[in-house]
Protein backbone atom coordinates (compact mmCIF):
# COMPACT_ATOMS: atom_id res chain seq x y z
CA UNK A 1 0.00 0.00 0.00
CA UNK A 2 2.94 2.30 0.67
CA UNK A 3 4.46 1.61 -2.58
CA UNK A 4 1.20 2.59 -4.16
CA UNK A 5 0.94 5.87 -2.52
CA UNK A 6 4.42 6.58 -2.98
CA UNK A 7 3.69 6.09 -6.98
CA UNK A 8 0.41 7.93 -6.93
CA UNK A 9 2.59 11.15 -5.69
CA UNK A 10 5.34 10.99 -8.18
CA UNK A 11 2.86 11.01 -10.36
CA UNK A 12 0.95 14.06 -9.20
CA UNK A 13 4.20 15.61 -9.02
CA UNK A 14 5.16 14.68 -12.57
CA UNK A 15 2.03 16.13 -14.05
CA UNK A 16 1.81 19.34 -11.83
CA UNK A 17 5.29 20.13 -12.66
CA UNK A 18 5.07 19.13 -16.43
CA UNK A 19 7.50 16.54 -16.38
CA UNK A 20 7.70 13.29 -18.08
CA UNK A 21 10.36 11.22 -19.79
CA UNK A 22 9.71 12.34 -22.85
CA UNK A 23 10.40 15.62 -21.80
CA UNK A 24 14.14 15.20 -21.15
CA UNK A 25 15.12 17.46 -24.12
CA UNK A 26 13.99 21.01 -23.06
CA UNK A 27 15.24 22.82 -26.20
CA UNK A 28 12.36 23.59 -27.81
CA UNK A 29 11.57 25.90 -30.60
CA UNK A 30 10.54 30.09 -29.99
CA UNK A 31 7.84 30.95 -32.23
CA UNK A 32 8.38 33.01 -34.73
CA UNK A 33 5.97 36.17 -34.08
CA UNK A 34 8.48 36.04 -30.98
CA UNK A 35 11.39 35.76 -32.51
CA UNK A 36 10.65 38.88 -35.03
CA UNK A 37 9.38 40.90 -31.61
CA UNK A 38 12.69 39.94 -29.94
CA UNK A 39 14.79 40.70 -33.25
CA UNK A 40 13.04 44.11 -34.29
CA UNK A 41 13.90 45.26 -30.49
CA UNK A 42 17.37 44.36 -30.59
CA UNK A 43 17.70 46.30 -34.01
CA UNK A 44 15.52 49.12 -34.05
CA UNK A 45 15.76 50.55 -30.12
CA UNK A 46 17.99 52.68 -28.84
CA UNK A 47 17.15 52.88 -25.37
CA UNK A 48 14.34 50.85 -23.43
CA UNK A 49 14.03 47.42 -21.82
CA UNK A 50 12.01 44.19 -23.27
CA UNK A 51 10.63 41.83 -20.68
CA UNK A 52 9.77 38.27 -21.77
CA UNK A 53 7.42 36.75 -19.28
CA UNK A 54 7.70 32.65 -19.65
CA UNK A 55 5.10 30.29 -18.26
CA UNK A 56 5.43 26.60 -18.63
CA UNK A 57 8.33 27.00 -21.40
CA UNK A 58 6.20 29.40 -23.53
CA UNK A 59 6.28 33.02 -23.68
CA UNK A 60 2.94 34.16 -22.57
CA UNK A 61 3.35 37.87 -22.25
CA UNK A 62 6.40 40.66 -23.58
CA UNK A 63 6.47 44.63 -22.40
CA UNK A 64 8.39 46.71 -24.23
CA UNK A 65 9.54 50.08 -23.02
CA UNK A 66 11.19 52.18 -25.14
CA UNK A 67 12.64 56.06 -23.54
CA UNK A 68 13.20 59.03 -26.49
CA UNK A 69 15.61 60.70 -24.95
CA UNK A 70 15.69 64.59 -26.77
CA UNK A 71 18.74 66.04 -27.64
CA UNK A 72 20.31 68.51 -30.40
CA UNK A 73 21.95 65.28 -31.67
CA UNK A 74 18.90 63.33 -32.06
CA UNK A 75 16.64 66.02 -33.14
CA UNK A 76 19.37 65.92 -36.62
CA UNK A 77 18.91 62.40 -37.01
CA UNK A 78 15.37 61.37 -35.98
CA UNK A 79 13.39 58.85 -33.35
CA UNK A 80 12.60 56.24 -35.26
CA UNK A 81 13.63 53.34 -37.51
CA UNK A 82 10.91 50.81 -39.05
CA UNK A 83 13.44 49.43 -41.52
CA UNK A 84 13.19 45.48 -41.17
CA UNK A 85 16.95 44.03 -40.60
CA UNK A 86 18.45 41.95 -43.02
CA UNK A 87 20.99 40.63 -40.37
CA UNK A 88 21.48 38.31 -37.31
CA UNK A 89 21.69 40.05 -34.58
CA UNK A 90 25.11 38.94 -32.59
CA UNK A 91 23.05 38.10 -29.16
CA UNK A 92 19.95 36.69 -31.29
CA UNK A 93 21.54 32.97 -30.49
CA UNK A 94 22.03 33.77 -26.80
CA UNK A 95 19.09 34.88 -25.96
CA UNK A 96 17.35 32.26 -27.41
CA UNK A 97 18.93 29.77 -25.95
CA UNK A 98 18.40 31.43 -22.37
CA UNK A 99 14.25 31.92 -23.36
CA UNK A 100 14.33 27.49 -24.32
CA UNK A 101 15.99 27.09 -20.67
CA UNK A 102 13.43 29.16 -18.51
CA UNK A 103 10.14 27.00 -17.49
CA UNK A 104 8.53 29.60 -15.05
CA UNK A 105 10.18 33.63 -14.83
CA UNK A 106 11.37 36.51 -17.37
CA UNK A 107 13.96 37.73 -19.34
CA UNK A 108 14.69 41.24 -19.60
CA UNK A 109 16.83 42.56 -22.38
CA UNK A 110 18.27 46.23 -21.28
CA UNK A 111 19.32 48.18 -24.44
CA UNK A 112 21.15 51.35 -23.88
CA UNK A 113 22.60 53.72 -26.81
CA UNK A 114 21.60 51.07 -29.85
CA UNK A 115 23.82 48.45 -27.38
CA UNK A 116 22.68 45.56 -25.33
CA UNK A 117 23.95 46.43 -22.06
CA UNK A 118 22.43 44.17 -20.11
CA UNK A 119 20.40 40.45 -20.09
CA UNK A 120 18.65 39.51 -16.67
CA UNK A 121 17.15 36.02 -16.15
CA UNK A 122 14.58 35.20 -13.46
CA UNK A 123 13.60 31.82 -13.14
CA UNK A 124 11.41 30.41 -10.40
CA UNK A 125 11.34 26.73 -9.33
CA UNK A 126 8.58 24.80 -7.54
CA UNK A 127 10.03 23.26 -4.71
CA UNK A 128 8.86 19.70 -5.09
CA UNK A 129 10.13 17.94 -1.71
CA UNK A 130 8.43 19.94 0.48
CA UNK A 131 4.57 19.07 -1.58
CA UNK A 132 2.40 17.04 0.43
CA UNK A 133 0.99 14.15 -0.74
CA UNK A 134 -2.49 15.48 -2.29
CA UNK A 135 -0.18 18.50 -3.96
CA UNK A 136 -0.76 20.77 -0.67
CA UNK A 137 2.49 23.00 0.59
CA UNK A 138 4.09 25.52 -1.23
Amino acid sequence: MTEFLAAKKKSITDVRSGRNESSANPARPLPSQVLDIIIHFLHTVHTGYLILTIQDGFVVKIEKTEKFIISAKSREKGYINYDKPQKKHPLQGKITAELQAIQYGQLVIRVDNGQVEQIEKTEKRRVHELEGIYGDGI
